[in-house]
């Protein structure tokens, strides 16, 4: 299992993608499970940046498995911050494009700059209601012995999730959310002008 990642962005790949812990799960995940699915999304990842397909298509598969394997509809949500209980369902459904296609590009390119690197799940510990943590430790020329923190959790009953990523102990989710925050302020709060500069990202 293995993938190239930086010693904090590139544990992103996935995450951008979170929620914070409200609900009790569903059902209990077990930790067995959960290093499962963080091994199969490693591994996916992988092959995708070996692959040798353009960054464009590459971006299109990441987009695929980000939507499968994180929870996108607390993400979106969450990411946003106050601003998202004031956006109309066309801002919404406009912010959830922009938004997919801004991750896709950038962690694919993040993953693209770090080859030789390798990532490798560890261990886990069961995190109670907010699920499971799964440990993963990165080999490679400048984050030797790394350890990043993936959050899975089982909320709606539709199998594991992602949940946030953290690592040298900081939450991808939020600094995410603290970047949109920083973003929105520069525009004075327009959600319109966000979301296009969003969708131009790179």
């Amino acid at each position: 299992m293995t993938l190239r990642p930086t010693r904090r962005l590139i544990l992103a790949a996935l995450a951008a993608a979170a929620l914070i812990p409200a609900a009790p799960p569903a059902r209990a995940l077990e930790p067995e499970t959960a290093e499962r699915f963080v091994a199969n999304i490693v591994d996916e990842l992988t092959t995708l940046v070996q692959s040798g397909s353009s960054p464009e298509a590459q971006a299109d598969r990441f987009r695929e498995i980000f939507v499968r394997d994180s929870a996108l509809p607390q993400i979106k949500r969450f990411v946003m911050g106050v601003a998202w209980r004031e956006m109309s369902e066309a801002q919404k459904a406009r912010f959830e494009q922009a938004f997919l296609d801004y991750v896709a590009r950038t962690y694919v390119r993040l993953l693209l700059d770090y080859e030789g690197q390798t990532l490798q799940v560890i261990g886990s510990r069961d995190f109670g209601e907010k699920g499971v943590l799964v440990f993963a430790q990165a080999r490679g020329p400048g984050v030797d012995g790394t350890v990043s923190e993936w959050l899975v959790s089982d909320r709606g009953g539709d199998g594991p999730k992602l949940i946030d990523i953290t690592a040298e102990g900081v939450s991808l989710l939020r600094s995410q959310r603290q970047e949109f925050a920083a973003m929105l302020d520069k525009r004075n709060g327009d959600v319109d002008r966000f979301i296009a500069d969003l969708d131009e990202a790179t």
